[in-house]
């Protein structure tokens, strides 16, 4: 049996029993989403797999908090590739690069007035999110 076969089971089982130990309608709802949520998450599992072993991350992101937009610029040298990738990210939002090597990239922030914000280097090991603030 999988292992969400087995969510399945303790959440049919033990349904009756959450249900028991509450005393006001209020609290009958709230249970009741809270096991909605938790049985839904029971059927859709973590949905992702990380394999430790791949050579690429599935994103890398960049999160902009500042009043301004900025530009992002990433490059690695990963097993004799140059990789250079550049992201414009207007204000409070968010830009991903996909399926991006492994490895150590350095990084430079720019501001619209093209005034280096921020720079320095960051092992890409997992997928991340990083956010800019001011």
């Amino acid at each position: 049996m999988t292992k969400n076969g087995y969510k399945l089971i303790a959440f049919l089982l033990l349904t009756p029993l959450f249900f028991k130990s509450q005393n006001t309608g209020l609290d009958k709802g709230l249970a009741i989403g809270n096991i909605l949520i938790q049985g839904f998450s029971a059927f859709k599992g973590n949905g992702k797999t990380v394999d430790p072993n791949a050579k690429t991350v599935d994103s890398f992101c960049f999160k902009n908090k500042m009043d301004e937009k900025i530009s992002v610029s990433l490059i690695g040298k990963i097993e004799d590739d140059n990789i250079k990738k550049e992201l414009v990210i207007p204000k409070e939002s968010k830009e991903c690069t996909y399926n991006l090597p492994k490895g150590i990239y350095t990084y430079e922030i720019i501001l619209s007035n093209k005034e280096v914000y921020q720079k320095g280097e960051y092992k890409v090991s997992e997928e991340t999110i990083m956010t800019i603030n001011k």
